[in-house]
């Protein structure tokens, strides 16, 4: 499935046309600093990540922090997408410079009086991005899922080869770094080290950083 953003098929003059429909709302945040928290409740808002980068951890009952996703720019997040989970709370929290757009929950599940053409098209968007982050979190799930280091890699990186494709040699690259991949998969970074390495001399994968090649 294509990546989809918010204002894919929509002209320049409709988003200015647009804003009295949704009344959203833009916000810059530095680097660390909180974006939104949430819990298994009534979706308020939904955010769409517009400029820089950001991270969504999950706070147990017991104060221990897991990262749940990277947030790229155009990702769309907030409560809409929280596990029902009562004890659980969400944290967005800025890993560069951000600027965030908001709009209101009640403004995407109630349509304008005039049902205009961008609106239409902006809630399909909105329907098709939300479908796409519910596989993201899917196969974080099924990633978390598997019993071991290795295999957690091995599937990893077969969905990346996959999804991106390879290149001509049957190379590709990972999106993120291996500390933020250990960090990812919930394994420690040393241990997962080791795994890469022990996984190379038996022949399973090459490469180098971020570069891998599956070669069984």
């Amino acid at each position: 499935m294509q990546k989809r953003r918010v204002l894919d098929d929509i002209s320049r003059e409709s988003r200015s046309l647009m804003l009295p429909c949704f009344e959203p709302w833009w916000k810059d945040y530095a680097t660390g600093e909180t974006i939104m928290t949430y819990d298994a409740g009534v979706p308020k808002n939904i955010a769409v990540l517009e400029k820089g980068e950001a991270k969504l951890q999950i706070l147990n009952e017991s104060g221990d922090m897991f990262l749940l996703e990277h947030i790229r720019q155009d990702d769309l997040f907030g409560e809409l997408f929280s596990l029902p989970l009562e004890s659980f709370e969400y944290v967005v929290t800025a890993e560069t410079p951000c600027r965030v757009m908001f709009v209101g929950y009640e403004h995407i599940i109630k349509p304008c009086e005039n049902l205009c053409t961008h609106h239409s098209q902006l809630i399909s968007n909105l329907f098709m991005m939300a479908a796409q982050k519910s596989q993201e979190l899917s196969l974080h799930i099924s990633l978390m899922h598997q019993n071991t280091i290795r295999q957690k890699l091995m599937a990893y990186l077969n969905y990346i080869a996959s999804s991106q494709g390879t290149r001509t040699d049957g190379s590709f690259d990972i999106p993120i770094s291996l500390a933020e991949l250990a960090d990812y998969l919930s394994i420690d970074r040393s241990a997962m080290m080791r795994e890469i390495k022990s996984m190379k001399n038996d022949g399973l994968i090459s490469g180098n950083r971020r570069e891998f090649i599956i070669l069984q």
